[in-house]
């Protein structure tokens, strides 16, 4: 029995140019997407601007603290902005496993037991809470800087019971599913297979973090990616991962919403 499921293993041909395709899509659907939904609902972007130029600013200017004259758009068109993100992050993945490799759960630890929950929100909260705070306590010293700031702009907008649920959705579920399957699953292990373990957990570390586009949350993404990928490489399985990002992101949003 053990040699016809080890037949069935077959040669993995997904790797790096899998990642950067993947980003590449997924920054293109996420685009596509909110042009769709500002065009559906016919969303004020500025008038004489258009609508290509509001989303390239929307989407990298606020990420960048770029100034903007534009109106912002409704809360809610940010959780719904993140589905072709998400869709292109997720599809990278699944193509990638069932048609270059031996399926999710082999290739990216595409699984989940009960005992990751608490383990994954400990780590993840105890990451938000005492990590985070280390990393930028000793330069708060010296500089007067809001890490948090690029954040508090979407929070704020919360005028409802509505925008908080979806503001927790995306930020509490959504995103820990579609970036762990990616960053932890197939980034990861792309870097490793080319470069080792130690350079596939720094490396996909400094993708995920990049990606945000948050200068000042950079450090802070860096080291919980790679706090998420040690879980990974200890649990071999992605549950303990994702629950860390649940719980990551699930304090950085309530301690947001109440400050607001």
């Amino acid at each position: 029995m053990a040699a016809n499921d080890q037949s069935k293993v077959r040669e993995i041909r997904w790797g790096l140019p899998d990642v950067f395709i993947g980003l590449m899509i997924s920054w293109v659907a996420a685009v596509v997407v909110l042009i769709a939904v500002l065009a559906a609902f016919d969303l004020d972007t500025g008038g004489e601007t258009g609508t290509g130029s509001y989303v390239g600013r929307y989407g990298l200017g606020d990420h960048l603290d770029l100034e903007r004259s534009d109106p912002a758009l409704p809360l809610w068109t940010l959780p719904v902005g993140q589905l072709g993100l998400w869709a292109g992050l997720g599809l990278t993945a699944v193509v990638a496993a069932t048609f270059r490799g031996n399926g999710l759960r082999r290739d990216f630890g595409w699984s989940m037991r009960m005992s990751d929950i608490p383990v994954g929100l400990a780590v993840g909260v105890f990451a938000q809470i005492v990590v985070v705070w280390l990393i930028y306590a000793p330069f708060q010293q010296f500089f007067d800087f809001d890490v948090s700031e690029a954040a508090r702009q979407i929070t704020d907008r919360a005028a409802s019971p509505g925008d908080i649920a979806l503001v927790m959705l995306g930020v509490v579920v959504g995103a820990p599913i579609f970036e762990e399957l990616f960053f932890r699953g197939l980034t990861l292990r792309a870097f490793e297979r080319k470069w080792g373990p130690v350079a596939g957990v720094l490396v996909s570390s400094v993708v995920f973090g990049a990606v945000h586009f948050q200068l000042l949350q950079f450090p802070a993404l860096v080291v919980f990616g790679i706090i998420a990928a040690l879980l990974v490489k200890r649990y071999k399985r992605l549950g303990p991962a994702i629950w860390a990002h649940v719980g990551f992101n699930l304090i950085a949003v309530i301690n947001l919403i109440w400050l607001a």
